[in-house]
């Protein structure tokens, strides 16, 4: 991108990983014109046919993202709508050419466009729909070749792909496979025996016998983009106690939990302890709640919190805590252990959801009473807090809503500088902590990962911000001879 204001005028570079680059971008803080990347090509897969992507489309993503196709069904149908918070219109110029218009000023605008998770489709998806992944095609790297539900996804290099290898996006393999392995002593013999080329979240336990296993295994350790989380439903009356909340905040060891899953991990608050504008990790740890050498004192307060707020012990306190996954199991048997040493009179039962779209639609019905769950992180700090705690967030499904809140949020999307981002957040995160939180974050894993020898590349797509996880950077990969 290029971008300017009428008093200056500013190179900045973005990499789209919804492979729709603009090479200018001419900006006030209502006004932007978008220009795209010519002679992009879409699949050569029907509807398509290699057509080439333009403005026409990027105009229906803008809009579609924003909620503007259909408002009544925005907040559950686009889960980080709220990115695109002040956008009115997303008018066609020419074939290259998008002007958005915005009724008020949204700092964050170029990020969410930026998000591995805003992907660019064709306006044909309108009509073909989102059910059958093997009708699935737009501009990207790759194109899928076969779908299994719940077992394997395969991809091929997209021959068109409008990126040269000389620009560090060409894909460096003919195909690559995602396989599904629920079970995680299934998944390590696995990347053991040469089956699966990257093992992720690689705990203690696992370390030697990666190590002694696997000749040349390459090891990476970053920060990661998600947080380990615990949620409750302010829906429920108890919920909405704010000691009852403050009770779970205070009495949640952090430090035990996360130790045994692995090292790396950071503390952290309300939103990504790595963004610029936030607490910091060591910050967050001097926190009530957080600091491991007052545990016993938080401990104490929470119990006499739950008490005052009538559940003394935890008696009365009786609730569903589910999950989506086999790392949030873990995380909700670990949770369990926790609130029952803190409060020995609660009953929590452990649920956990296999089906994606069962799970999807707990989060979107709030018909849920607890969970433990994992999120990830967006590359901007007011995305972020917006997504999660902005009684609109496309992602409160804690039913959090707080005048207070709304309108600091508010002010951080407008916000355009780092200063002034920076006093609105962590004023914010330090108020949405000392009320008790909802939306607890536990900690942020680690993307630690064991690589085979013959992959190459995965040290440039690594970090808290590449979204490895996602697959989104398979593009920068390659491999040599095993």
């Amino acid at each position: 991108f290029f971008f300017s204001s009428r008093r200056r005028h500013t190179r900045f570079k973005c990499d789209w990983s919804s492979d729709v680059c603009s090479s200018d971008l001419w900006i006030d803080k209502q006004n932007l014109v978008l220009k795209l990347r010519p002679n992009i090509k879409t699949h050569n897969v029907a509807p398509l046919n290699g057509r080439v992507f333009n403005a026409k489309d990027v105009a229906y993503n803008i809009k579609r993202k924003a909620g503007l196709l259909d408002p009544k069904t925005a907040a559950t149908k686009y889960a980080r709508y709220a990115q695109f918070d002040g956008v009115t219109d997303a008018i066609v110029v020419d074939d290259l050419t998008v002007k958005v218009t915005l009724r008020k000023p949204n700092g964050s605008l170029l990020p969410a466009l930026a998000d591995p998770r805003a992907s660019m489709v064709p306006v044909e998806f309108e009509q073909i729909g989102f059910k059958e992944p093997m009708k699935f095609a737009a501009t990207g790297a790759w194109i899928p070749t076969s779908y299994v539900d719940g077992t394997r996804q395969t991809f091929k290099a997209n021959p068109e792909y409008y990126r040269t290898w000389d620009e560090g996006g060409r894909p460096g393999m003919d195909a690559y496979e995602k396989v599904v392995v629920q079970d995680r002593g299934s998944l390590v013999a696995a990347f053991l025996s040469g089956q699966v080329d990257v093992l992720a979240a690689v705990r203690p336990e696992e370390e030697a016998q990666v190590t002694n296993g696997v000749k040349g295994v390459q090891w990476s350790l970053t920060p990661g983009p998600t947080w380990d989380l615990f949620a409750v439903n302010m829906k429920l009356p108890q919920m909405a106690d704010d000691r009852v909340r403050q009770a779970f905040h205070l009495a949640l060891d952090h430090k035990a939990f996360s130790d045994p899953l692995g090292k790396g991990w950071l503390m952290s608050g309300p939103v990504h302890s790595m963004f610029p504008e936030s607490l910091n990790a060591e910050e967050i740890t001097k926190l009530p709640g957080y600091n491991p050498a007052t545990k016993a004192q938080d401990t104490a307060e929470a119990q006499k919190l739950m008490e005052a707020a009538g559940f003394p012990q935890g008696a009365g306190m009786k609730f569903k805590q589910i999950n989506s996954s086999a790392a949030s199991l873990d995380s909700s048997v670990r949770l369990q252990e926790n609130w029952k040493k803190a409060f020995p009179r609660m009953e929590v039962a452990v649920s956990s959801i296999s089906d994606y779209a069962q799970a999807t639609n707990a989060l979107n019905t709030r018909t849920f009473d607890i969970r433990s769950w994992n999120h990830t992180s967006v590359p901007d700090a007011a995305i972020d807090a917006v997504t999660y705690y902005h009684t609109k967030g496309g992602r409160n499904y804690q039913s959090y809503s707080k005048p207070w809140a709304d309108e600091a949020l508010d002010k951080l999307v407008a916000a355009t500088t780092l200063e002034e981002r920076k006093s609105i957040i962590q004023a914010f995160e330090k108020r949405y902590i000392a009320e008790g939180p909802p939306l607890l974050q536990i900690r942020h894993p680690a993307d630690y990962l064991a690589i085979a020898s013959h992959i190459g590349g995965m040290d440039m797509n690594v970090g808290p911000w590449a979204y490895n996880v996602y697959g989104v950077s398979a593009r920068w990969n390659w491999q040599t001879e095993k």
